[in-house]
């Protein structure tokens, strides 16, 4: 199976969702050595991931996984990582406005090329972020909001771990860690690093059958809505599917990159909590577009703008703060 694999690699032939799925199912059951593992993930990316390869290893990594258990259907908001630009935490501080209006579980893991991982973050604020399956449950059934900690609910992941950090640079890992949120999530926005990859992920999200999901890559760079350049987006929204290149000056928008420069995990904190006091607001329209963007998505609102405003409302009102002090026990 592993051989057959290799070989169609070798030859830039692309493997079926059925092979790929198998190949990881082996990996991920401890049953493929190290040196072999680091050389099909090579290749594969060499090759370029297809849409069956992609949701093949999908599939795998989520019959896999911790499965939460919850009555709730989720909203996440989630990136690649990787577009190299060590920006803020803008989606973990957008999921959390988002909790005002649906419930959300925001899958992430500590920083792997930031200086701030959306773990790293909820930690500093003291919002519980390493939870344990009964634990999230009985977190988001309470606060409509829950962190799950990637190492917490896809234990399979140690078997190749080490094979990453070796490699130390994009393999499928990075495309599969948005798409396999272990809760039961109804609805995603999710940042790509790289605009290339948007159509493979698109096309990916189609056979593992999610309805309510956009892809976004901003012509910046940003595996984000970018609030200073267009974003490239493909989204499927009740099973419709649309592309569309957004302009944030649409919306009288104007966040440079500046803005939202990241730095380590106590400085990120604290930004996240003065843009909450109204204090910063060009970061504050930067979160406000990404929650706007998800809600919409979710099918919340009915448009962008909506969403953009019904976002930056619950900063200027103080609920988006109440939400995050709720967060902290407080």
């Amino acid at each position: 199976m592993l051989t057959e694999a290799m070989e169609r690699l070798k030859k830039k032939e692309s493997l079926s969702l059925k092979l790929s799925k198998t190949v990881f199912d082996s990996m991920l059951e401890g049953n493929i050595d190290e040196e072999k593992i680091a050389e099909f993930l090579v290749l594969l990316s060499d090759k370029k991931e297809s849409a069956e390869e992609i949701a093949g290893a999908v599939l795998s990594l989520k019959q896999h996984a911790v499965r939460l258990e919850n009555s709730k259907k989720t909203l996440d908001t989630c990136g690649t990582g990787g577009d190299g630009k060590n920006t803020f935490n803008i989606s973990t501080a957008a999921a959390i406005i988002c909790s005002l209006f649906t419930p959300v579980a925001k899958h992430g893991n500590r920083a792997i090329s930031s200086k701030s991982g959306s773990f790293d973050i909820l930690k500093e604020l003291k919002i519980p972020a390493d939870l344990n399956k009964e634990a999230a449950e009985k977190f988001l059934d309470k606060h409509n909001f829950v962190f799950l900690f990637a190492p917490n609910f896809h234990p399979a992941m140690k078997y190749v771990a080490g094979v990453r950090k070796k490699l130390a640079r994009r393999t499928i890992f990075n495309l599969i860690g948005p798409l396999s949120n272990p809760s039961d999530t109804y609805a995603q926005l999710i940042g790509v690093f790289s605009r290339a990859f948007l159509g493979v992920m698109f096309d990916a999200s189609r056979i593992l059958n999610m309805n309510n999901v956009a892809f976004v890559s901003s012509f910046d760079g940003l595996d984000e809505v970018s609030g200073s350049s267009k974003t490239e987006c493909f989204l499927r929204r009740d099973g419709i599917e649309e592309m569309f290149v957004f302009d944030p000056r649409e919306l009288n928008i104007d966040v440079g990159l500046n803005d939202i420069k990241g730095f380590d995990a106590k400085t990120n904190a604290d930004l996240l909590l003065k843009a909450f006091e109204g204090k910063l607001d060009k970061l504050a329209d930067a979160i406000a577009l990404n929650a706007g963007f998800s809600l919409y998505v979710a099918g919340v609102v009915d448009s962008i703008e909506d969403g953009f405003k019904l976002s930056k409302e619950s900063i200027k009102n103080g609920k988006a703060k109440e939400k995050l002090d709720s967060l902290r026990g407080k």
